[in-house]
């Protein structure tokens, strides 16, 4: 399993239209390959997270596309370039799975 962890500065009282965005997306969400899940976090009053996870690395990397999406989606309302890190998950618990 693998982790896209981005952060962004959002314009204060339009985190609203971020979620909206992401809902809207969620078939192209379905579309992507390997894609496990994606979540989005309101950290503080200007500020947000999103961990994407995918199956692979390769995955990750092909889902990029989504990425841009994204980003060009909530554009209007992203208030500082988004600081995005990549993790290999070494270890997860899952109800009714088991990783390792």
């Amino acid at each position: 399993m693998h982790v896209r962890e981005t952060k962004f500065g959002f314009v204060p009282q339009h985190f609203d239209k971020i979620v909206d965005w992401a809902d809207d997306a969620k078939e192209r969400m379905k579309e992507t390959e390997g894609l496990h899940s994606i979540a989005l976090f309101k950290i503080s009053e200007d500020h947000g997270k999103i961990l994407a996870m995918y199956e692979t690395q390769e995955h990750m990397d092909k889902g990029k596309g989504l990425f841009f999406m994204a980003l060009t989606g909530v554009l209007p309302w992203i208030t500082l370039s988004p600081n995005v890190e990549e993790y290999e998950v070494n270890w997860m618990w899952e109800r009714n799975q088991e990783h390792g």
